[in-house]
């Protein structure tokens, strides 16, 4: 059996590399006695420094998608591991407001404060040190470990504060108190916790007021599930063409802030502290949406593979 000049030279790169079997390797051998321009080829090969990268593309190829699997699984495991730390330590450290109770908060009156210890050092003009500034001072619970105050203005340009408490403890039962006061000193101070509300200070309103928790999460979410919906239609008809890649990535991203939001937020969208839980989603929206991609990729990654 005499092998054609076209096998031969598709063989030789192996046959320098001697990776044939000896039956192939003997009717190469063959050949060659009898092909001046085959062995003019082997000689080549032989000689030419850049040979064994011909035959070791298919191997270098794929150690390239090997290292792009492991790079796609180690940034896939990473974002997985973000995702659910930040979860956790959102809820962890979950600000709950402190419901209203007799002895929470106590008004101590309006006082005289020197400039320097309300506003600071560095903040009281040079005119003005050694004077003195009016403060609402209270009596607070410890458990409030932080406040959120919302001021309005009546028509008659009366300030009412609106004071809500937040608490990152829990099951604390021990009764201690710090001080706080309010500078400039509203006309009206109103304890706010989510249920009811209480006057603490000034004179009660004309016809009450409430306070609702700001509702603005579920107009994004309104907005995430129509673009989700929207995009993901436009995905399906688009399968196939170029242009679906672009809507691919468009349905991932209100895909991801519906997602981010169930994991902040629950079924609930209403929240009292809005620009918290909004950073929150957003920051776990940009880490799902970036799980996302990268999950795409390796899938069409195997699929090819």
């Amino acid at each position: 059996m005499k092998l054609p000049c076209a096998v031969t030279r598709d063989l030789l790169p192996l046959y320098a590399e001697k990776m044939v079997e000896p039956e192939t390797g003997e009717l190469i051998d063959q050949h060659l006695k009898d092909c001046p321009a085959c062995r003019e080829k082997l000689s080549e090969l032989n000689t030419d420094t850049g040979a064994p990268v011909e035959t070791a593309q298919p191997l270098q190829s794929l150690k390239k998608q090997i290292r792009k699997r492991r790079r796609y699984a180690a940034a896939i495991a990473a974002l997985c591991v973000f995702v659910a730390v930040f979860t956790c330590f959102y809820h962890g450290n979950k600000m709950r407001l402190v419901p209203w109770e007799e002895g929470l908060i106590e008004v101590k009156g309006i006082e005289a404060r020197p400039w320097q210890e309300v506003y600071g050092e560095d903040a009281v003009p040079a005119e003005s040190k050694g004077d003195t500034v009016n403060v609402l001072a209270l009596r607070a619970d410890s458990r409030i470990s932080g406040t959120r105050e919302s001021l309005f203005r009546d028509e008659d340009g009366k300030s009412t504060l609106i004071l809500q408490g937040w608490t990152s403890q829990s099951g604390s039962t021990a009764r201690e108190y710090h001080e706080m006061v309010f500078s400039p000193v509203p006309d009206r101070l109103i304890y706010e916790d989510g249920n009811e509300q209480r006057l603490l200070w000034g004179e009660p309103l004309n016809g009450g007021m409430e306070t609702l928790p700001r509702l603005a999460l579920g107009f994004y979410v309104l907005l995430a599930a129509g673009l989700a919906l929207v995009s993901g239609i436009v995905w399906f008809f688009l399968r196939g063409n170029k242009k679906s890649r672009i809507v691919r990535q468009v349905f991932f991203a209100p895909l991801s802030y519906l997602a981010a939001h169930l994991l902040i937020k629950g079924f609930r969208t209403e929240s009292f502290f809005m620009e918290r839980d909004f950073i929150a989603i957003l920051l776990l929206t940009a880490a799902l949406y970036a799980l996302l991609s990268l999950a795409w990729q390796a899938l069409l990654q195997r699929k090819r593979g």
